[in-house]
């Protein structure tokens, strides 16, 4: 299995959180969990990645980095 099929993990943090059940409630298919200190996935990095980027256009949602 390639690092593109591994399924989805990584850190939480408070607005990856929001990101990720605004994800879950709009993408069919996607569920998010959360594994300690974790959030996973059902899905691969790539599916999800998708699956983000989907919500973020559809909500119009705009990433500012300072």
């Amino acid at each position: 299995m390639n690092k593109n099929n591994k399924t989805f993990e990584i850190k939480k943090t408070f607005g990856l959180g929001v990101l990720l059940k605004l994800t879950k409630k709009n993408v069919p298919g996607i569920e998010i969990s959360t594994i300690g200190n974790k959030f996973t996935s059902n899905v691969s990095l790539n599916e999800l990645n998708k699956a983000v980027e989907t919500t973020i256009k559809a909500h119009n949602i705009r990433l500012t980095i300072k």
